[in-house]
């Protein structure tokens, strides 16, 4: 019964989270896929592909929706295992209940992984369809980084299903899994360990306070360690294989990896901020102790 409360805490947490912010995921990106060959973007910086996209798309439209079904379905399931989860798995790691540093890191890594393996469908989805999100007129896009190009996507089931008849299930809907589950793997692990370890080491009393502090540093730590494979991740998903990513590297250098930082800290952080007092909350109203 406990788990079952883990998981309706997580879920609905993270979900409204991530909702709210989605417009740091579209702008992270686009910055991560922008060819500076082609340039699309004016000034490719943040606040620059931001204020371009309010611009030319509308802040609603052009920031806060494009793949927001894909994302909001995503984190309900996705957190739901990476939260909800992880307060059974350190206890377990650790057997009597006096865990450390590396059982916290290992249940993080753990129950991000799973479910990262379990929703990497969604997360391709809400990929392309952030990366694809612009004006459409007569059928093509007149804005954003497919400018030019014919729609391929009307909605998530229409991404869903012509991403598994055009590529299938290993190339297509599960593509670039592996970085998928290693790049959540790391930031389960780094985010809800130095969550945890932070709470544990302020003698702040247990409340939102404390929630929001611990959150926001959680996400900036654990988003600056998972950068460069959150970079090679995104450029998989849109149909890149190792050989494009080690190009891309020779050619843009190491910094390239870390492309789009700000924006990805920057929300990584807020929906900290968000998530964790949220899923506090839930906690405390379904009888479940604080993580």
């Amino acid at each position: 019964m406990n788990l079952a409360k883990e998981f309706a805490a997580a879920g609905p947490g993270c979900a409204v989270a991530n909702g709210l912010l989605n417009c740091f995921e579209t702008t992270k990106v686009k910055l991560q896929l922008h060819n500076h060959a082609k340039p699309v973007y004016d000034t490719p910086t943040t606040r620059g592909v931001m204020m371009q996209i309010a611009r030319e798309e509308g802040i609603v439209r052009g920031l806060m929706t494009p793949g927001l079904s894909a994302s909001l379905t995503r984190s309900m399931l996705y957190g739901s295992y990476r939260v909800g989860l992880y307060s059974t798995t350190k206890e377990w790691l650790s057997g009597d209940g006096k865990d450390n540093l590396s059982h916290r890191m290992l249940s993080g890594m753990f129950t991000g992984g799973l479910g990262s393996m379990i929703s990497c469908p969604l997360d391709v989805v809400r990929t392309r369809m952030q990366a694809d999100a612009g004006v459409v007129r007569n059928g093509k896009y007149v804005t954003g980084l497919k400018k030019g190009d014919a729609v391929r996507y009307r909605g998530m089931i229409s991404a869903f299903l012509t991403i598994f008849k055009e590529e299938g299930l290993k190339k297509g809907l599960y593509r670039g899994a592996s970085v998928t589950v290693l790049r959540a793997s790391l930031l389960n692990g780094a985010q809800l360990a130095s969550y945890d370890t932070l709470k544990r080491s302020l003698n702040w009393n247990e409340g939102p306070a404390l929630h929001f502090f611990c959150g926001f540093a959680s996400g900036v730590i654990a988003q600056t360690a998972v950068m460069p494979v959150d970079t090679i991740k995104s450029q998989m998903m849109l149909g890149s294989g190792w050989k494009d990513v080690f190009a891309t590297l020779r050619s843009n250098g190491p910094f390239y990896l870390y492309r789009g930082l700000a924006p990805a800290c920057a929300g990584q952080g807020l929906i900290m901020v968000l998530q964790m007092p949220l899923i506090e909350e839930f906690r405390r109203l379904l009888g479940i102790k604080a993580i």
